[in-house]
């Protein structure tokens, strides 16, 4: 770029890294017509019950842990929040669930979980076609005073596992995780 001020070209350089982390993601129709949701769309625990059947008109839903099974759709659901704030969650609770890379999720199961528990051997044994785990993922719990939405991660498959109450296990997801929830889990890693 002869001709052009190093200032300037500081300047383009920020703005273009800046537009880069606003980016946002690209949805994808999720590949299961039963659920009307989308791949990197953003839902509330209440939108995501009703895509589910949950809860209706007449009935909502009361979701209060992170992880539900579904056994009529056979599938499970994990909510996820990567960055927990010690005031919002019990110590049982502070998992550290995190984005290894782009295709691989770190993610505990709950304290009560074992490798030899019905749900635990549902996690690692189960590769039935049929059978569905779903993430969703968001940064935090809170978002501008609000509960901030999950981003629809979809299928996640089973790669390994160790440890046992809780049980910690890598999934490889069938679609890419999203920078955001990649660079949020770089600053939340702790082994």
């Amino acid at each position: 770029m002869s001709g052009v001020s190093p200032s300037w070209q500081r300047g383009t350089a920020f703005c273009l890294s800046y537009n880069r982390t606003k980016l946002k993601t690209i949805e994808i129709e999720y590949e299961d017509p039963e659920i009307p949701l989308d791949i990197y769309a953003s839902y509330s625990v209440q939108q995501i019950m009703v895509a589910f059947g949950k809860t209706t008109q007449d009935y909502v839903y009361p979701m209060r842990e992170g992880v539900l099974y579904l056994e009529e759709k056979h599938s499970d659901l994990f909510f996820i929040t990567i960055n927990k704030n010690e005031e919002d969650y019990l110590p049982s609770t502070m998992y550290n669930d995190y984005a290894k890379n782009s295709e691989l999720f770190n993610w505990k199961s709950q304290s009560t979980t074992g490798v030899n528990t019905p749900t635990g051997q549902r996690y690692i044994n189960d590769r039935s076609p049929g059978h569905k785990v779903l993430l969703f993922a968001r940064e935090s719990r809170q978002q501008y005073s609000h509960a901030q939405p999950y981003i629809f991660l979809g299928n996640a498959r089973y790669v390994s596992h160790k440890g046992s109450n809780p049980i910690q296990i890598v999934w490889k997801m069938d679609h890419e995780i999203p920078e955001r929830i990649i660079r949020q889990s770089n600053l939340r890693v702790v082994n």
